[in-house]
């Protein structure tokens, strides 16, 4: 395979090697960068992903949050409530998810679909806030898990589901998957007249890739199996029958010291590694602190890693 999945272009394509790092087990994997549309993308499907996703996978051990008591919760439903209704404020990662659900037009109401979401995470937090219609899928997980409550998580491709959402999520996980324009049009099928599609994704079209190419952190071969560019998202948007509302940029100092750390052939779950150990690693504080900086300034300049993409449906012109 060398035409591109996403715009179909044959011509100018850029071949890469990169190496599974995150466990350190080094596998190669052929990539190639679209001279078009610059989607850079994985070159064949791994026959078994299996091996890549583990059971120590971080979606798969991510410990759920939950009630704090009486006086703690109600104060958290009070704040969430301010901020969806009235001003959200800070800049925390309370911030980062009211300003998704505020964009998307979400409301307690509404029912949620997270994408990719392994055991929920993010879905008990929407509990704690007081959301109440919360589904999530992911064909990773062992089974179906039923939630005392009353969130669902469905064992299922998108491809299989059936529903009617106000807002879609894909956290980090569209790029995960094979077959992007039928997803976008799972995706559509399931949306409601006005509702939206949340995509956050590593974004190609960044500083750390051309600083760091295949040493870059978030390429996680073979995982990832494209990284798109802002133009490849439009691209695939178009054709599924969307259009790309808003992008806001969302990049962490990670994408600085785990490529930095794969540059020097530490893997991201190693005993050296920042993520795993701080103090174990080769990074200082102050480094660490300049790394951030550096992030907020790509972000700025939608020059980050990563970006939120809010797509919405090309709904048809009404008939004369």
């Amino acid at each position: 395979m060398n035409t591109c999945r996403i715009c179909g272009n044959p011509d100018g394509n850029r071949d890469f090697v990169a190496r599974e790092m995150m466990f350190g087990l080094r596998h190669p994997f052929d990539y190639f960068q679209c001279g078009r549309c610059e989607c850079l993308q994985i070159r064949e499907f791994p026959a078994d992903m299996a091996p890549y996703y583990p059971a120590n996978y971080y979606s798969m051990e991510a410990e759920l949050p939950g009630p704090k008591g009486l006086p703690l919760d109600a104060w958290r439903r009070l704040d969430s409530r301010f901020r969806l209704g009235v001003c959200n404020y800070g800049h925390t990662k309370r911030r980062e998810i009211f300003d998704w659900l505020r964009e998307s037009g979400a409301g307690y109401d509404s029912e949620i679909l997270d994408v990719g979401c392994g055991r929920g995470k993010l879905l008990h937090e929407f509990h704690l806030d007081g959301f109440r219609k919360l589904t999530g899928l992911d064909p990773f997980i062992a089974h179906d898990l039923s939630y005392p409550n009353g969130i669902r998580i469905h064992k299922r491709e998108l491809f299989d589901h059936q529903g009617s959402y106000q807002l879609i999520m894909m956290h980090h996980s569209f790029e995960h998957m094979p077959d992007q324009l039928r997803t976008l049009e799972a995706a559509s099928r399931l949306l409601r007249p006005g509702g939206t599609l949340l995509i956050r994704i590593p974004v190609v079209s960044s500083f750390v890739w051309r600083e760091y190419g295949t040493d870059w952190y978030q390429l996680d071969a073979p995982r990832h199996f494209y990284l798109h560019s802002r133009k490849s998202v439009s691209v695939i948007a178009e054709r599924a029958g969307f259009r790309v509302d808003k992008v806001v940029f969302d990049s962490k100092a990670a994408q600085f010291w785990g490529s930095e750390q794969y540059r020097n052939d530490i893997p991201h779950r190693s005993p050296r590694s920042y993520g795993e150990n701080p103090k174990g690693s080769m990074f200082t504080p102050g480094r660490i602190r300049e790394f951030a900086r550096r992030s907020r300034e790509l972000n700025r300049a939608e020059d980050g890693d990563a970006a939120c993409f809010y797509l919405r449906r090309k709904e048809a012109p009404d008939a004369d």
